[in-house]
């Protein structure tokens, strides 16, 4: 029924406009309500995060202080590892290894950085560096390290679940870095050496004296042909010790000695 003096395009009009505050009105109630929701999930994902990435630095610390029950506690009962090996349950590897170490006197320290997590419901993925210095004080500790001091670097990859005790490791992989030497070599070079097709100044080799365009033709008095010949050598020296090259710079020979350094 119609109003005096309404005709009916005037009463549409007048329903359209209704509906569209009502839909404006229920979407903007609808964002005030969510916007808390979202914020309550962002908090509790970032605490998720930080949980998990803790969970993995109390790995590192029950490994550097031979605590066995923590290290039990933080695994799930199907974890696996792959260091060096295929994948494999990490005991009773793990724990004998870490028990030669504490046997025999090798005090570790390690040093996580960069740690990084991803969460994705009830998984987590953290990756971090972990430096590390081992030390000997004893005659069995010194053969094991070759010396008084190790150091080494390793980049680790966890995977890590939720469970009602917490977040709790299911996977682990852990490759041990080379000691950077500070070059970027020519990788295309069959023989005569490996060319230095980046040297920078600031890096272990720059520091030695080396230049871009030099030719490696020695490592730690061992002949290098190509790129091949040096990368069998790159684990044969740690972080800290010195090594000496040889380089051809046009016709003239030229040997140095570097510190190689920890992989950045």
């Amino acid at each position: 029924m119609l109003l005096p003096g309404e005709t009916n395009m005037q009463r549409r009009v007048g329903v359209y406009f209704a509906t569209t505050v009502l839909i404006i009105s229920l979407l903007t109630a609808c964002r005030t309500r969510s916007a808390p929701q979202e914020n309550k999930l962002d908090e509790n994902k970032e605490a998720d995060k930080q949980a998990a990435i803790n969970a993995v630095l109390a790995h590192e610390q029950a490994c550097q202080t031979y605590d066995f029950v923590k290290l039990d506690f933080l695994y799930t009962p199907d974890a696996r590892e792959i260091e060096e090996s295929y994948p494999h349950p990490p005991e009773p590897e793990l724990r004998q290894f870490y028990q030669s170490m504490k046997d025999a006197g090798v005090r570790i320290d390690y040093r996580p950085q960069d740690a990084v997590a991803e969460v994705r419901g009830d998984v987590a993925w953290v990756t971090l560096t972990l430096h590390s210095v081992w030390t000997a004080d004893t005659p069995a500790a010194r053969a094991i390290l070759g010396g008084s001091v190790w150091h080494a670097t390793f980049a680790e990859s966890f995977i890590l679940v939720k469970t009602p005790e917490g977040w709790k490791i299911t996977f682990v992989h852990a490759s041990m870095l080379p000691p950077n030497f500070g070059v970027e070599p020519d990788y295309q070079q069959e023989h005569g050496g490996m060319k230095l097709v980046k040297v920078p100044e600031d890096g272990p080799a720059g520091k030695a004296g080396l230049k871009s365009g030099d030719v490696l033709i020695e490592y730690g008095g061992r002949k290098i042909d190509n790129y091949i010949d040096y990368s069998r050598l790159v684990h044969a020296y740690s972080e800290g010790e010195k090594v000496t090259v040889t380089v051809m710079r046009g016709h003239e020979k030229i040997t140095k000695e570097v510190t190689l350094e920890a992989m950045r």
